[in-house]
């Protein structure tokens, strides 16, 4: 079984599902999605600007400053749903895009159906919050 540090600090044995976070601002997420490539590959890793792709856990670069973040499933319909999405996500060539579908829309569908970025409504409610600011202070002098 693979292993990581959770967010907690404990480590933690992978689960399908589990969201992989590596180090930097902003925070690139991964999923561990267990060997289902062609050659075993077990991670989405949808990379910015390129298309989601499969890549073998035990060859990402400082994997051992990975996190684990959200954590999977051990249940074996839903692992099932979790696979079947990571391969609709790579087959179908779904491209990490900054503003629209970034990694952790990517990573939130396949574990959940359902796209969401936590941080990506962060910085646009931040941008908002400093527009209306702005708005209503920058004028005074």
């Amino acid at each position: 079984m693979k292993v990581a540090k959770h967010v907690s600090g404990q480590l933690v044995h992978l689960l399908v599902g589990d969201e992989l976070i590596a180090p930097g601002l902003p925070r690139h997420k991964m999923r561990y999605v267990g060997p289902i490539g062609s050659g075993g590959e077990d991670v989405v890793d949808p990379a910015k600007g390129q298309p989601a792709r499969l890549v073998h856990f035990n060859f990402i670069p400082n994997r051992h400053l990975l996190l684990v973040g959200e954590r999977g499933t051990t249940d074996w319909n839903e692992t099932l749903q979790i696979q079947a999405r990571a391969r609709e996500v790579v087959e179908r060539g779904v491209v990490n895009l900054t503003l629209h579908q970034n990694c952790e829309h990517i990573g939130s569908y396949i574990r959940h159906g359902e796209p969401e970025s936590p941080q990506l409504k962060f910085w646009v409610g931040t941008a908002a919050a400093v527009a209306i600011g702005f708005a209503i202070f920058g004028g005074r002098k």
